[in-house]
């Protein structure tokens, strides 16, 4: 029988600043990204110089009746751009109208937007179909790029083989248009827009819900995780993005390095070079993935997480714990509201960078806990520390394990002794 649970167990939210070794105390309120008068610095470096945005290359990738996927224009010439044309338009995209991809090819990350318009040409079966992207060395401000190719796909439909010259122009010329300084004012709802796509991480939360926590734990172990979904794509490649943004911290005194290495979308000429990729989070339109188990820990086919590994099951279930830090963070958004009109009706930027403190914080309180014990003479975490944590001290007990491993921390964890313990709560 499943015991109540005690009301001094607090949600993973505290203020860094009070921190004291692990007597935490509950944060009562949305983490500073979500106050328009806090000044306080976010999980970008604002001070970062324009050469993160620098882009390496741009190209358009068209559909050929005869040829399949291929690269129509490319610029410049010196980047090796071999399988972009397979990446930028995925498998199964023919069935949409418009969509947009994330995605990795060699070293460089990148974004393209596909668009199909009907046509009455007979050689070209009655559709045309064209992607226009972008490669960069980083993922995390493509999204800036996506209207501008939104509007260039569509020029480049209506006059198919014409001016590539606007292309050309906006790689030489775009990180002149970036602001320099980046806004660092947690007042000003562009400093959201060089974090996240927009409104992604809302989205996530709202799909997912409580699993988001299942999600975390995933991220944080470095579980190698394929999103699954026909097209369009765009909103899985937003889920790729969000379940990295899970493992972000803010500890400066000690490197821990939570990179969850972002794939974006995949497809079957990956499958050797995943083999031997000890992390990742992908996601992929080919449903043939889930047949190949030595591809990944977990499987997410729409909204239910799949394992095939007996290790990994354990860390699939939704505790009560789980339940109530979700239900924490649904009300601390519902509380600040009314404070949307002051970011001229957008419905994304607070949420976004919120939630994505949110977890920051989180983990920053998980991490500097566990190197505090790991400092102690005894080296063991309580069931008193775990609780504090908002952790279950029964279903989240292998995951510090595994964490603290992982991560190098030398720590045991404390096995709760209560005969009870508080039931899954899986639907």
């Amino acid at each position: 029988m499943a015991m109540a649970r005690s009301d001094e167990r607090t949600p993973l939210l505290v203020d860094i600043e009070s921190l004291d070794s692990y007597d935490l105390k509950s944060f009562s309120t949305l983490p500073p990204a979500l106050s328009p008068e806090s000044g306080d610095k976010k999980l970008t470096d604002h001070d970062e110089s324009k050469e993160e945005f620098k882009l390496v290359a741009v190209f358009v990738v068209t559909f050929d009746t005869k040829h399949g996927n291929t690269v129509e224009w490319s610029y410049p010439k010196s980047i090796d751009l071999d399988g972009v044309e397979f990446k930028s338009m995925a498998s199964g995209l023919h069935h949409v109208l418009k969509d947009f991809i994330y995605f990795k090819v060699n070293d460089y990350y990148g974004l393209s937007c596909y668009e199909k318009i009907s046509v009455s040409s007979i050689q070209e079966r009655g559709a045309r179909m064209k992607s226009v992207g972008v490669l960069s060395h980083t993922y995390r401000h493509l999204h800036l790029h996506r209207e501008f190719l939104q509007r260039q796909v569509r020029i480049q439909l209506e006059k198919p083989g014409g001016d590539y010259g606007s292309l050309e122009e906006y790689l030489h010329h775009y990180p002149q248009r970036v602001p320099n300084p980046l806004p660092s004012s947690g007042s000003d709802p562009q400093a959201m827009q060089h974090t996240h796509p927009d409104g992604c991480f809302s989205d996530f939360m709202q799909f997912f819900g409580p699993h988001i926590f299942v999600l975390w734990r995933l991220a944080l172990l470095q579980k190698r995780v394929i999103f699954y979904s026909p097209p369009p794509v765009g909103e899985v490649c937003h889920r790729v993005y969000c379940t990295a943004l899970l493992t972000a911290h803010k500890l400066d005194g000690r490197a821990i390095q939570t990179e969850h290495n972002p794939q974006f979308y995949i497809n079957v000429a990956d499958i050797e070079a995943l083999n031997s990729t000890r992390t990742y989070v992908a996601c992929t339109t080919e449903k043939i993935f889930q047949t190949k188990l030595n591809l990944y820990d977990v499987f997410v086919d729409h909204c239910t997480i799949h394992t095939h590994s007996q290790y990994v099951e354990p860390l699939l279930r939704v505790s009560r714990a789980d339940r109530e830090r979700f239900e924490h963070l649904v009300n601390l958004r519902s509380n600040h509201l009314t404070t949307k009109a002051m970011w001229n009706g957008s419905r994304m930027e607070q949420d976004d960078l919120g939630f994505a403190e949110f977890f920051a914080e989180m983990n920053t309180v998980l991490f500097r806990t566990m190197m505090d014990v790991s400092s102690c003479d005894d080296h063991v975490m309580t069931v008193e520390a775990i609780e504090h944590l908002g952790l279950d001290a029964v279903h989240d007990r292998n995951f510090l394990s595994d964490l603290a491993v992982l991560y190098g921390f030398d720590i045991v964890v404390q096995r709760s002794t209560s005969l009870c313990c508080y039931p899954d709560l899986n639907e």
